[in-house]
């Protein structure tokens, strides 16, 4: 997108090339419009979008004298390369094309992290603005965005496109990356034509044989092709919501939805890709490329019902400081594009909640809606959780066990939360005496034994967490002066006061005779689940 100030600025391209049998020299035919980047242009021939990860969070607990308290830091050289970067494709010889804007230099500092705000104002600063007419400073911006120092630039003519202002081939030693700058004409609202910012390209080459025709390609059909996006879709008060399909959820109850890095970062993830939509509310952001009407219903629901899930979450489990950051939720519609995005170490899920991402990332069971929802709210509350005790651990009895317990919520049209039963309820019938005898073992789990173990342990320690947050939400309180009813409130209060999850468990169960516990559990299975069934948790 073109700034107002119409500040000249580099965008660069890179090709990047992998080895690949059926690898092919990247070709580019078809115009293509952009606005978020405010080109018209062509991509890669066969190719599909790659969505850039959220940036990694790095909590630190910083300690001041008596005090201590969570800080999120980050790597500078991701936060800066966010606001590079522009879009990328990989087309189907494992050719890749990234697209960036050079607009600021990488900012240097002394630690690996840094805290936000450290980082935007050295962003800022005189000395991080890269200076377009200066081949020294566009060239330092081409080494840390494409990784590799470029030669001399060679000038490239550029007759055969008006709309090109210039171009440049940044010669680097590796063969299978082709690095290009240019600059298109841009109309100001006087009628004049100026320079745009510069854009890089990075092409990275599956074959580094294909070098000579990846060069002619790109010059004779990239070249001569691109220009300037028409005003009408650039400067406007819409930059940065060019793929928000869906209304946004507010209402006169509820706050205008705010901005907040996250959320403008989940925004621009997804900014150049044409098939990825996203839809909000003032506490969620919802990214998904689901095209069937089922999916998008599906998130339609999610921006009516997730606000009121959260309020039930934050009922029970009340924030230790007040929330603002955007709950981010990233829904993928096919199994390879979740596979791509969240690694081959965790291919084999069907949800999760990255701390580090901060996001929620799903895979849409497709026409098994009820499976959907079901997967989004048991990861919602992992998500909640962590926002709410102020990034503290919590022990897996505590976190998966109340994650399993929201899983089976159901909410109504005037936004009730209900918790039934959950479907884990027969496999624990069918193994309640082994269920009891595991928690004392579950209240002391770390998250390495709790999955670690074969298929029928975890499936154990994943119904014990359940069966024992249910009776505690829904069971204990049944009886007057029951030992148990305060063990989850002592518990939280505990947290919040050690910021150590095993401190507090040990603080919520002290003087709790474990045998009575595990008796009076195994009764309420046996004999009070009607009357638990009733009993709502929320009043």
């Amino acid at each position: 997108m073109i700034n107002k100030a119409l500040k000249i600025t580099l965008i660069c391209a890179t090709i990047f090339l992998h080895n690949n049998a059926l690898a092919a020299a990247p070709s580019f035919r078809v115009d293509k419009l952009y606005p978020e980047l405010g080109l018209t242009m062509r991509v890669l021939g066969n190719s599909q979008p790659e969505m850039l990860p959220q940036f990694k969070t790095f909590t630190y607990t910083v300690t001041r004298g008596e005090e201590s308290f969570k800080q999120n830091r980050f790597d500078p050289q991701e936060l800066w390369y966010a606001t590079q970067h522009g879009g990328g494709w990989l087309d189907n010889a494992g050719n890749t094309l990234v697209i960036g804007q050079a607009t600021k230099q990488l900012p240097q500092f002394a630690e690996p992290h840094v805290v936000r705000e450290v980082f935007e104002a050295a962003l800022q600063a005189a000395e991080n603005q890269v200076e377009a007419e200066t081949p020294a400073s566009y060239s330092a911006w081409v080494e840390s965005f494409a990784g590799a120092k470029p030669g001399e630039p060679v000038k490239l003519r550029t007759s055969s496109n008006f709309s090109l202002h210039d171009a440049l081939f940044m010669p680097n030693p590796d063969s299978q990356r082709l690095i290009y700058l240019f600059r298109v004409k841009v109309h100001t609202p006087a009628g004049r034509r100026v320079p745009s910012n510069w854009y890089c390209a990075v092409l990275h080459l599956a074959d580094a044989d294909d070098s000579q025709k990846a060069r002619s390609n790109f010059e004779s059909q990239f070249l001569t092709k691109v220009a300037a996006a028409p005003r009408s879709y650039t400067n406007t008060q819409n930059a940065g919501r060019a793929n928000e399909l869906l209304p946004s959820r507010s209402s006169a109850s509820s706050p205008e939805i705010p901005d907040s890095p996250s959320r403008v970062a989940a925004r621009k993830s997804i900014g150049n890709m044409k098939e990825w939509w996203f839809a909000e509310t003032p506490e969620y952001i919802f990214l998904s490329d689901v095209r069937s009407s089922t999916g998008r219903s599906l998130v339609r629901e999610m921006q009516q019902n997730m606000p009121h899930l959260r309020g039930a979450y934050a009922k029970l489990i009340p924030p230790f400081e007040p929330l603002t950051d955007a709950n981010v939720v990233r829904i993928f519609e096919t199994q390879e594009g979740y596979k791509q995005y969240v690694g081959e170490s965790l291919e084999w899920s069907s949800g999760l909640w990255s701390p580090m991402q901060r996001e929620l990332v799903i895979l849409s069971q497709g026409r098994d809606h009820a499976k959907t929802i079901e997967i989004i709210q048991h990861e919602g509350f992992h998500q909640y959780l962590f926002f709410a005790t102020s990034m503290i651990t919590s022990p897996p009895w505590y976190n998966e066990g109340h994650a399993c317990f929201f899983e089976a919520a159901q909410i109504d049209r005037q936004g009730a939360v209900k918790i039934p039963e959950n479907s884990r309820v027969q496999h624990l019938l069918s193994n309640l005496d082994a269920a009891a005898k595991h928690i004392p073992a579950l209240l002391t789990m770390d998250y390495d034994v709790f999955y670690s173990k074969a298929e029928e342990q975890r499936s154990l320690n994943y119904t014990t967490a359940w069966a024992l947050i249910y009776y505690l939400r829904k069971g204990a309180p049944l009886e007057r002066s029951n030992p148990y009813a305060q063990i989850l409130d002592k518990y939280l209060a505990a947290l919040k006061a050690s910021k150590n999850g095993t401190n507090a468990t040990t603080e919520a169960f002290y003087n709790i005779d474990t045998k009575k516990l595990q008796e009076d559990f195994t009764g309420f299975w046996m004999r009070q689940r009607n009357k638990g069934r009733l009993y709502d948790p929320f009043k």
